[in-house]
């Protein structure tokens, strides 16, 4: 009896398949979910984001660029994004693929950011799309904006402002608005327990209606007034010269701290709290720009903190026993756990994929199945062969139903299960042939 070999050499490929010119022409449609939904400047976000990608070669991370205060530009990073050079074209399956991925974000600076979107792989980049917009609203113990923020509360650091009659330093106050929309210049502040204050009307080009105590509000320039905002940060003490205190906080900025000779002497002396130790340090940060006329023996540097308490802040994690002692009955350490493979092996027979999923509890077993289209000019009885490459094992098995089909074109489910898979030899990330997949013919009688 005449057999027929009619599909051949079914390559297998892992899910995450190196993509060479894989950027779609147009971005599809993308969700993007921040947690929390209405942050501050005090959250740590996680982002969530979501789809359907046009083929096999689903995004693997992204990365974020952030403009203070103004936008988030996202990266979708493909397979294959990070090859560089080694870049080279592999295949993608033309097959709708759900996929989504989750990451941290940092704390923003209080604004609204529109948010952009691109794909990118190891070639190329598209098109940035905007698919969203994010409110971040001020907050305590968060990240800081250059620009003060509507709703902030803030403290006056010097006595008499311009307009300001009666007002002294360590006045609190509420900014109620900007004359800009941006922020970038004027801010109106309600200050508390003081009536000096305007009578007339303001113009706010930002904020809705808002009620404040009558004539508690005055027109400020953060350019020419000090003003001391809330600050919370851990980072790093450093001695300076001239009796000057600097502050490598953890948001990469450095800081000039307004101490005391008494404190500046308590860092110096080698206790707890000391000098090139990781530290806390709370306060009021002042960004106002020195006066041309001012002398100044510590530079500014990112702002000036005010008023400084400064305490011990924790390690990332435990600090290690300066003194161990040996475990007097150590236990023995248990084996060390098998090296888990893919979640799903991508099998592609004549441009039909095949999804193979792992068996629960059975790290080198797989299983799955797909109709299969072929077309015959005879009655045929089909059978199935798997033939494993060098060095990838495991038992092969195979099953088609119906079995006897034809003639015409005719449909088949065809069933695949590997029992006893070498995982080490498909890694992740690669594009390997780990078995022939041969459909085969014979006339039914």
């Amino acid at each position: 009896m005449e057999r027929r070999k009619i599909v051949a050499a079914g390559l297998v490929l892992l899910a995450a398949l190196s993509a060479h010119g894989a950027v779609p022409a147009t971005l599809p449609e993308t969700a993007a979910q921040f947690t929390p939904a209405s942050p501050t400047s005090a959250d740590t976000l996680a982002l969530t984001l979501s789809g359907t990608w046009p083929n096999s070669c689903v995004p693997q991370t992204f990365r974020v660029l952030v403009v203070s205060g103004d936008s988030l530009w996202i990266d979708l990073l493909l397979p294959g994004w990070d090859l560089g050079s080694d870049c080279e074209p592999l295949m993608c399956l033309q097959v709708l693929s759900p996929w989504q991925l989750t990451g941290p974000v940092p704390a923003l600076p209080p604004g609204s950011y529109d948010v952009f979107l691109r794909a990118v792989d190891c070639e190329e980049a598209g098109e940035y799309v905007q698919i969203g917009v994010l409110p971040v609203a001020p907050g305590v113990d968060g990240a800081l904006s250059e620009r003060f923020a509507p709703g902030e509360r803030i403290v006056l650091l010097e006595d008499d402002p311009f307009g300001g009659f009666g007002l002294k330093a360590g006045q609190a106050g509420t900014v109620i608005c900007c004359d800009s929309e941006d922020c970038s210049g004027n801010i109106l502040v309600s200050w508390d327990l003081w009536t000096n204050g305007k009578l007339e009307p303001v113009p706010c080009a930002n904020a809705a209606e808002t009620l404040y105590p009558a004539n508690s509000a005055i027109w400020m320039d953060p350019e020419q007034v000090r003003l001391g905002r809330h600050f919370n940060q851990c980072g790093t003490i450093r001695k300076g010269l001239q009796g000057c205190v600097h502050f490598e906080a953890d948001d990469g900025k450095t800081y000039n701290v307004i101490a005391s000779g008494e404190m500046y002497s308590t860092l110096d002396s080698g206790g707890a709290v000391a000098f090139d130790g990781r530290v806390r340090v709370r306060g009021l940060l002042n960004t106002t720009p020195p006066r041309p006329d001012e002398l100044r023996l510590c530079l500014q540097q990112d702002g000036d903190i005010f008023h400084p308490t400064i305490s011990l802040c924790p390690q990332a994690g435990p600090a290690p026993d300066p003194d161990p002692k040996p475990d007097p009955d150590p236990e023995p350490k248990p084996d060390p756990e098998p090296t888990p493979g893919p979640d799903s092996i991508l099998i592609n027979i004549g441009g039909s994929p095949l999804l193979l999923q792992q068996v629960p509890m059975s790290s080198g077993s797989y299983a799955g199945c797909a109709d299969i289209t072929v077309q015959l000019n005879f009655q045929a009885q089909l059978s199935v062969e798997i033939t494993p490459a060098d060095g990838v094992g495991g038992t092969w098995t195979g099953t088609l139903n119906p079995d006897i089909v034809g003639p015409g074109e005719v449909t088949t489910e065809l069933c695949i299960e590997v029992v006893g898979l070498n995982i080490g030899a498909i890694g992740p990330g690669k594009d390997i042939q780990v078995a022939t997949v041969t459909l085969m013919a014979a006339p039914a009688f």
